[in-house]
Parts: structure tokens; sequence; C-alpha cells
């Protein structure tokens, strides 16, 4: 029977061969980022130009941050304390090795700290506006601690400035007092001139950061840049991440004005003026008053003389009618823009520089979009939230940014104007402009305006 069954079974059937496929692998083209590649920030990346990389091997080096196997980059918080830096990725896939160099930088708003009086109605709403429009964290809004909103008492300046660091960080470049914060400083630094305690800028004094609280006296500011108006050799200006990697500075410029409404004002003039400088649409007059006749001095080699401030003057009026972007009005009559037989009317005003009346406003001036001026005076800033003294005065009839002295500066305390305006020309933001056109530092100089302010930085009118 075993037999009989055996006989009769089938003949076993062979399986038919499978054809085996390898698996396919299609190399990527590139490398794309997700996200914002920010200090301490973490984004995604991935591959591009492939459906079906296998196995992706992420390498990047050590200092800059890792990468895990989804490919999630976790960038140091230690890059770009200064300014920004180039970072290279790799990955490989399907033996294929590819590269993408990436740019690490904080914005802007981020190397920002606004300063608030929290004890002043109004003030920190204008922080908020102001932080707003530049993306300012909100922990980069910090309230500061004082009992006047003009003058700071000079026993009250260690804590003031413990408060105004304590938001900081790093990275942070410019810091921003709004309304309400004071702009004066008492009984901290000698008079430039006999050595008596001075009222001075507080804005001056925070521009040595913490450091200040030892200062008792003015010093050559280490950021100044050399130049000759009467050569007009200017020199060129440096982005301040360069020049914190030698000196521990801080650019101190504020959004202020007669009312916390009137400080919200300016941002939004600023807002305007950005909007023009995008475009390359600011237009308008540059205005400029000697006081010395039509002929330049014959020289300048007297740092701080009348001649000295003279040719800050024709400087400006050399630099302008070079450049031959905007019409020129000079006036070197010892009158004033808004006195006989000087002009009456200064309409259209772009750029002003001029001098020297004491504490006066001749309101001639129609500023327009993204407005610039200051007047060389000895207390041309001394009161910057009433009308009377010429940057209160102008910040009221609409500029959008301007400078002056808080108190007695004389004249070698004051920038050299012709080179500010060369700065902002070359591409340089008015913070930069400002603290690198001021021969001394921790003295007298006011900056009111957005200290990001830059007219000309994605076209200048001449290369740095």
């Amino acid at each position: 029977m075993l037999l009989f069954l055996f006989a009769c079974a089938p003949d076993p059937v062979e399986a038919p061969e499978i054809e085996e496929t390898a698996a396919t692998c299609s190399p990527p083209t590139g490398i794309a980022v997700e996200g914002e590649p920010l200090p301490g920030a973490a984004v995604q990346l991935s591959l591009v130009g492939t459906d079906s990389p296998g196995t992706i091997v992420w390498e990047v080096d050590e200092a800059v941050g890792t990468v895990d196997a989804s490919g999630v980059w976790s960038i140091s918080p230690d890059l770009a304390v200064d300014q920004s830096e180039g970072v290279r990725l790799r990955a490989t896939a399907c033996d294929e090795e590819v590269e993408l160099e990436v740019e690490v930088n904080w914005p802007e708003g981020h190397r920002v700290v606004v300063l608030y009086n929290a004890a002043v109605e109004g003030s920190l709403d204008v922080a908020e506006a102001y932080a707003a429009f530049r993306s300012v964290p909100a922990e980069r809004v910090c309230p500061v601690p004082s009992t006047d909103t003009t003058t700071l008492a000079g026993e009250e300046y260690p804590a003031f400035v413990d408060a105004a660091f304590a938001c900081s960080g790093p990275h942070t470049q410019y810091l921003v007092p709004v309304w309400g914060v004071p702009y004066k400083v008492s009984g901290r630094i000698a008079d430039l001139a006999n050595g008596a305690p001075a009222t001075v800028s507080l804005d001056a004094l925070l521009f040595a950061g913490p450091a200040s609280v030892s200062l008792t006296g003015v010093d050559y500011n280490p950021l100044y840049i050399d130049g000759d108006s009467t050569t007009s050799d200017l020199g060129s200006y440096k982005p301040i991440g360069r020049l914190r990697q030698r000196f521990d500075a801080w650019l101190v410029s504020r959004i202020d004005g007669a009312s916390a409404d009137d400080a919200i004002a300016l941002v939004e003039r600023t807002r305007r003026a950005e909007a023009a400088a995008a475009t390359g649409s600011l237009n308008g007059i540059v205005y400029v008053d000697g006081n010395r006749g039509d002929t330049p001095p014959a020289e300048d080699s007297a740092f701080g003389s009348y001649e000295w401030g003279e040719w800050n003057m024709w400087g400006t009026r050399y630099l302008f009618e070079d450049l031959g972007v905007y019409p020129v009005v000079w006036d070197g009559n010892s009158e004033e823009f808004g006195t006989a037989p000087a002009p009456l009317e200064c309409p259209y005003a772009l750029y002003y520089a001029g001098w020297y009346s004491y504490y006066n406003y001749n309101d001639c001036f129609t500023w327009t979009t993204g407005a610039i001026g200051a007047h060389l005076d000895s207390c041309s800033a001394c009161d910057i939230r009433g009308p009377g003294t010429w940057s209160g005065s102008a910040l009221l009839d609409g500029i959008t940014a301007t400078f002056g002295a808080v108190n007695e500066p004389y004249v070698a305390g004051m920038p050299e104007y012709d080179q500010f305006y060369a700065y902002l020309a070359q591409g340089a933001n008015f913070g930069e402009a400002a603290y690198q056109s001021t021969v001394v530092a921790y003295w007298m100089m006011v900056w009111v305006g957005d200290p990001l302010y830059r007219p000309y930085g994605a076209e200048p009118l001449v290369s740095p």
C-alpha cells in the first residue's frame, strides 16, 4: 500500500526563479535648511534632489553644534558673538557627499537692549513700539531705575548700570533708552576744561558699558576714525561687529521726544524712512550753514578751535557737492538759515549741518522723510523734550534723527559732521556713524534716533 501511494504521487514542482532587484539609491544634489540659523537655535536639515537617500551621515565641526540622525542641527550659542560666521555643513548619502555654506548671525534687533523707566507712564509703551518695529526679543526690553526723568544722580548710576546690563548678552551691541529714561548724569565726570564735577550725557557713559562705573573723566574715543576735513580724507567706517572684537563698547542712541506719543511718532518716521531707503527714494536738499564767510579757514590744525568747527561745515559741503546726489544749499553768513541775509526758508530738508547760535532753533525747516540734522552749539540738546534747543525743536518739527550736547561740550566735544555724513553715505547705520565720527568719549553728546537706521545699507552712495 505504501508502495502504491508512493508510486502515484506527482513529481515535485520546482519553484520559479525570482529575479532579485537591488534597492535604488538616488544621490543628493544639495542640502536645505528649514528655519533661521540663529546661535542657540535648532533647525531642520534635509537633502535636496533625492527621494531615496538611504542612510544619511551628517557632519559639522564640533564648534558649530551637533546634528542628530534625523537632521536636526542644534547650533552652538557661542557663534556670531560680534559678527556673522560662515558654517560648512556636510552630508553623505548614496556614496555622494554634498556641502552647504550657511551664515549664522543674530538679526540686528536681537543685538539691541531697550531701556525704559517703569516708574513713568508711557515709557514702556515707547519701548514696546520700538521693540516691535525692530523685532527685539521681549527679554531684551529692560526696566531701569531712576527717581528723575532728566538727570540721574551720580550715586544712582551703579545701580542703573546693573539694571541696564542685566538684560544684555555677549552679543549685545546697541542700547536704546526711550522716553522717560534720563539722558544726563551728574557728579561722575570731571569737566574737560576745569576739572569741576560736570553734568554729562548719560548715554555717553553707557557707551563704556559696565566699566563706566569707574570712569571719572573724558578720554579718547577708541572707535573714532581719523579724518581730515581740509583734504576731504574722511576715512572709512567699519561695522561695529569688527570693532567690538577689539573694544568693549556699546552704541547708545535713544527714542525720545516731548512725550511718549512724540517718541512713538519718531519710531513711525523711522519706519517710513526705512521704506524709502529700501527703494532708494530718500530725496531732499542738503543745507549747510557756516558762519565765517564764503572762504574756508586757512588751516584745520588746532583741534577744538573755531576754525576746526568751521571746517566741519566746509567738509560737509564738499562731501555732498562731490557726491552730486542732492542739491546743496550753502550759507556763509554769520546769520543762520531763517534770518536774513541767510535764506529764510529751508524746504524739503534731508540733511543739515550748521552753527552757531546758543539755545536756538529757527523754525524755517520742512523736514522730509528720513531727515537727519544737528546744530553745533553749546546747548543744542540741553532739553530734548521741549522747544527751545535746536535738537528738541527739530524733533517736534518732524526730524527723523538728531544729536547735540547736553551741556557745554567745547568744540572738541562735538562730532566731526563731515565724517558723520560720509559714514552714512558709505552704508553705516546712525549708531555706527555717530560714534566713529566723535573724538571725545564719555562726555556731552546725546544721539536721538534709531541707531539701526541705515539710509544706504543696500546701495551705499560711496564705497567705504
